[in-house]
């Protein structure tokens, strides 16, 4: 017969051999009466979804198959901003309106250089600032001309925002041959 106390060193030494080490049950932490339980958080999951940049709205990549769901423009502005901060894995760090864009007053929700715009309640519009979401090309801010021009036959002209380029609905701006800015659908931009 083994005696338990043999039989904690022998798991012990089998989960050592394994490269793991056991530990000791932890205690529950004690509570004085009347008082609160500590909460405790478990970490939030990771998306299963990423976003992607379309020229009609959004589109919803599934990290495992690779298969997407489209957000066009035009859908509930409350339904496209859950399920963008479901993929982008949280809320959106500002969100706000701005009353002086030429399409006139627009909504606004953003996530890490990703900004989606909605007029009269619906989903009308993306903009992107920083690296992050991308073309299912792979062009986002960050790219060279040289990506770009690989990826999409566009057109360049010079306006008051620098070099403007465009493809299939989709614009965006150049600095040291580099994409700086993407955005597509109704746009805030001043000129």
């Amino acid at each position: 017969m083994i005696r338990p106390a043999a039989l904690i060193a022998l798991s012990a030494l089998t989960l050592a051999a394994c490269g793991e080490t056991a530990e000791e049950p932890a205690s529950a932490p004690s509570v004085q009466p009347g008082a609160e339980a500590p909460a405790t958080t478990a970490p939030a999951p990771a998306s299963t979804r990423a976003v992607a940049l379309d020229p009609e709205g959004l589109r919803l990549v599934d990290r495992q198959s690779g298969s997407t769901a489209t957000l066009p423009f035009g859908q509930p502005a409350e339904q496209v901003a859950a399920m963008v901060g479901a993929a982008m894995s949280g809320a959106p760090a500002e969100r706000g309106t701005n009353s002086e864009c030429g399409a006139g007053p627009l909504d606004y929700a953003t996530w890490n250089g990703l900004t989606l715009w909605f007029q009269n309640g619906a989903f009308a519009g993306w903009a992107v600032n920083a690296a992050g979401p991308t073309m299912m090309s792979g062009v986002g801010v960050g790219s060279s001309r040289a990506d770009l021009e690989g990826a999409h036959v566009i057109e360049v002209e010079e306006t008051t925002l620098g070099p403007e380029f465009s493809f299939g609905g989709v614009y965006g701006i150049l600095e040291d041959g580099r994409v700086s800015n993407l955005w597509a659908g109704v746009s805030c931009n001043f000129r």
